[in-house]
C-alpha cells in the first residue's frame, strides 16, 4: 500500500534549543513508534517476530554502550527498507526480510540501524536543522499554508515524517556502515555479509524498476562504488570468530512471510478502494492519488486542491452523537466555521452531517463530515475542497458499499515461500511446477542462482504463490 507521510509539527518544535539528553531520544523514539504503529502498522508474526529480536537482542549485548532498551519489530510494507527511530527502535519491512540470504546479512543491516540510534543520528541532525520538513503541515493538502481549517483534520490526520526514514548525510552513513559492520563482527556474524546484501537488493531494485539502481536498502543510504569499497576495506581488516547462528534454517524462519500488500489494510485498485475485513467498497475519481494507512484511507486531487477521507469510529456511537462528541471539542472559533449541521440518508443508511466554510485568501473552501452507520460500524467520510468539488465529494461519498462476490474475487494475497528444488531444474521449469508468480528475472536475483543453472535435489529456492484473501 502506498504511505504518504504527512508532517507532525506539534510535537518536535518544543525540543528545539533544549538540552539533548537521552531522555529527548526516547520521547521522539516513543512518539514516532505510535505513529509507525498507526501509519505503517506491526506485522503479527511472533515466529518471526521473536527471531528477529533475538539477532537484534544478540548485537546490542555486544553494544560497548547501549543508551536505551532496544525494540525490535517487523513491518508489513513492500518497500525493501530498514529503519530506526530515536530511542532505541529498530524496524524491519517485509519487504527487505525475503531479499536476505543468511543471518549474517540480516545482523550487519540491524547493526547497521543500531548505530544510527546508538550514536543519536536523528536527534543531531534536529539539531542542526536539517529536517526543516518537519514544521509543515497538512493545511498544504489545500494549497494554503496553515490555514485554520486545516487544524480540524490534524487529529484524524496526523502522522509523523522525515525522522522515519531520515537522510543521514555522508558522515553518519559512513559512521553507521564502519560501525555496524563491526558490531556485527564483534557479534560473530560475517562483516562482508552487507557487500552481499546491498549487492543483492541493488540488483532487486534495477531488476523491478528497470532503472540503474542508485540508492541502497532504503532511499536516503547511498549505493556507491565509494561506500562498498570502505565496507570492504574495513571488513577485511577486521578480526572475528565466527559465532554459531540462532537458527540453521535461515530462510524457513521467514518462510510464508507476506509478498508486497497487506490486503488485511484494504487494497487499491485503479481509483477504487476494497476492504476485505471491513467490507466496504468506495471510488474515487480517476487520477486522484489514494493514500491508505492503518487509520483510514484518503484520496487527494491531482493538484492538492480535494480531498476525501474516511475513518471508522466507534460502533456503539449514533451518527448525530458522534457529531455532538466533535463538535464539543471545537475552540470557538472554529465552530463560527459551522454552516450547517443536519441528519443525512446515505444510500438507505442514516447519518448526520455537518458542512464547513471559511475563506482562504480569498477562496472559499469547504469541508463536509458525515457520520453514517454502515455494515454494523460507524463510519466517518470527510471531504475538503472549494465549491466546485462538492458534487464530485458528493459522489465519492455515495459510492460507499458493501463488496460484492466480484470485487472479492479480484482481492489476492501473495506470499514467499520456500520449496524445494528437483535434481536438474532449472529455475523456469521450477516456477512452473509450482506456479511461483515472481518473474524469472526477480526470482533468480532474490536466489542467486542464474536462470538456467541447473538445481541440485533439495536446493531451497524462495518463490511467491498468490491466492484469493479468502480462502487463505
Amino acid at each position: 500500500m502506498k504511505i504518504k507521510f504527512f508532517l507532525l509539527p506539534i510535537f518536535f518544535i518544543s525540543f528545539f534549543g533544549i538540552s539533548q539528553s537521552i531522555e529527548l531520544d526516547k520521547e521522539l523514539g516513543k512518539e514516532n513508534a505510535i505513529s509507525v504503529e498507526q501509519t505503517m502498522g506491526i506485522y503479527k508474526d511472533v515466529k518471526m517476530t521473536n527471531y528477529l529480536r533475538k539477532v537484534g537482542d544478540r548485537l546490542v549485548s555486544h553494544l560497548d554502550k547501549p543508551l536505551f532498551t532496544y525494540q525490535f519489530n517487523i513491518v508489513p510494507n513492500k518497500s525493501p527498507n530498514a529503519f530506526a527511530l530515536p530511542g532505541g527502535y529498530i524496524y524491519i519491512t517485509t519487504g527487505l526480510l525475503p531479499l536476505l540470504a543468511n543471518e549474517d546479512e540480516l545482523a550487519c543491516i540491524i547493526g547497521h540501524e543500531i548505530i544510527h540510534s546508538n550514536n543519536r543520528h536523528s536527534v543531531q541532525q534536529l539539531k542542526r536543522k536539517i529536517l526543516p520538513s518537519l514544521l509543515e503541515i497538512p493545511g498544504e493538502l489545500l494549497g494554503v499554508v496553515n490555514n485554520n481549517l486545516g487544524t480540524l483534520f490534524n487529529a484524524p490526520i496526523k502522522v509523523s515524517n522525515k525522522l522515519l526514514f531520515a537522510s543521514y548525510g555522508r558522515k553518519f552513513e559512513t559512521e553507521a556502515d564502519d560501525e555496524g559492520i563491526k558490531l556485527a563482527a564483534k557479534t560473530g556474524y560475517e562483516p562482508k555479509a552487507m557487500l552481499s546484501a546491498l549487492s543483492r537488493l541493488s540488483k532487486t531494485i534495477e531488476v523491478a524498476t528497470g532503472n540503474i539502481e542508485k540508492k541502497s536498502y532504503f532511499n536516503d543510504h547511498p549505493f556507491t562504488p565509494e561506500r562498498t569499497a570502505a565496507i570492504e576495506e574495513i571488513a577485511s581488516n577486521l578480526s572475528w570468530e565466527k559465532a554459531k547462528p540462532l537458527t540453521q534454517n535461515f530462510l524457513f524462519e521467514f518462510d510464508n512471510i507476506l509478498f508486497g500488500d497487506n490486503p488485511n489494510q484494504g487494497v487499491i485498485i485503479d481509483n477504487k478502494f476494497l476492504h476485505p475485513d471491513l467490507d466496504f467498497f468506495i471510488e474515487f475519481p480517476t487520477g486522484w492519488t489514494i493514500d491508505n494507512q492503518t487509520t483510514n484511507v484518503g484520496a487527494y486531487q491531482p493538484e492538492n486542491k480535494a480531498a476525501a477521507f474516511i475513518f471508522i469510529e466507534n460502533d456503539n456511537t449514533s451518527p448525530q452523537k458522534a457529531s455532538e462528541i466533535f463538535t464539543n471539542n471545537l475552540s470557538s472559533k472554529d465552530k463560527s466555521k459551522i454552516t450547517g449541521m443536519e441528519s443525512y440518508t446515505l444510500n438507505s443508511n442514516e447519518g448526520y452531517l455537518l458542512t464547513f466554510k471559511e475563506t482562504v485568501k480569498s477562496q472559499t473552501i469547504f469541508a463536509y463530515i458525515l457520520w453514517i452507520q454502515f455494515n454494523g460500524k460507524l463510519f466517518k467520510l470527510v471531504g475538503v475542497g472549494p465549491s466546485e468539488y462538492k458534487d464530485t465529494l458528493e459522489n465519492i461519498s455515495s459510492s460507499l458499499r458493501a463488496l460484492n462476490d466480484k470485487d472479492k474475487a479480484t482481492i489476492k494475497i501473495s506470499k514467499v515461500r520456500i520449496v524445494k528444488a528437483k535434481q536438474g531444474e532449472t529455475l523456469i521449469s521450477l516456477s512452473k511446477r509450482v506456479d511461483n508468480k515472481l518473474s524469472i528475472e526477480l526470482t533468480s536475483v532474490i536466489n542467486s542462482v542464474t536462470e538456467n543453472e541447473k538445481l541440485n535435489k533439495g536446493t531451497l529456492i524462495k518463490v511467491v504463490k498468490e491466492q484469493n484473501y479468502y480462502l487463505k
